[in-house]
């Protein structure tokens, strides 16, 4: 039975882990070093004509019942709140959340496998476009040392975002995290 649900989940095109060969899926092509004390990686997507109630609610239904490949699971939020929470009058963003997702590759160190990481949501109105929402996704290795991360932080992250109903009109590196690779 398990053998034909990972055929399933193959024949679909949903690759569950980036597993440190010769990267051939392309969401696995940007591994981070290290760049916040352990591997991560930082996002940015914007919706135009989309307001953030509308982003939230399409990453939420993106995610249901563990997402593309079944491994998302929404946490509960400061305010009590399970996968977004909305009480944020004084600060710029409209909505937060967090979900772990958690990777299906054995580990090859003493703390084999499965891994988890904490993928982060930030929804605001983006303040250069008129009528257009940003999420800033957030994706950290959950092990410390995870100084080389295959690109699962970022295919974390693409997975998630690729599912979303709303087609992003721009996506971007926030920072130096998870850098595409040099050609």
């Amino acid at each position: 039975m398990m053998k034909a649900f990972c055929l399933v989940l193959l024949a679909s095109g949903v690759a569950m882990a980036c597993n440190g060969g010769p990267p051939t899926d392309p969401d696995c092509q940007n591994p981070d070093h290290g760049s916040c004390g352990t591997a991560c990686c930082r996002m940015l997507f914007t919706y135009k004509n989309n307001t953030p109630a509308q982003v939230k609610d399409a990453i939420v239904t993106a995610l249901a019942n563990g997402g593309p490949d079944g491994r998302y699971a929404w946490q509960t939020a400061a305010g009590g709140t399970f996968g977004f929470s909305q009480d944020y009058q004084y600060y710029p963003f409209h909505y937060v959340g967090q979900a772990y997702h958690t990777s299906p590759m054995p580990g090859k160190y003493v703390t084999s496998g499965p891994y988890r990481d904490t993928v982060n949501f930030m929804i605001f109105e983006d303040g250069k476009n008129n009528n257009a929402t940003t999420v800033r996704v957030f994706s950290l290795s959950d092990i410390n040392g995870a100084l080389g991360d295959n690109g699962m932080n970022y295919k974390n992250i693409m997975l998630a975002m690729k599912a979303v109903s709303i087609t992003a009109t721009d996506t971007e590196h926030e920072d130096n995290s998870c850098p595409a690779p040099k050609n």
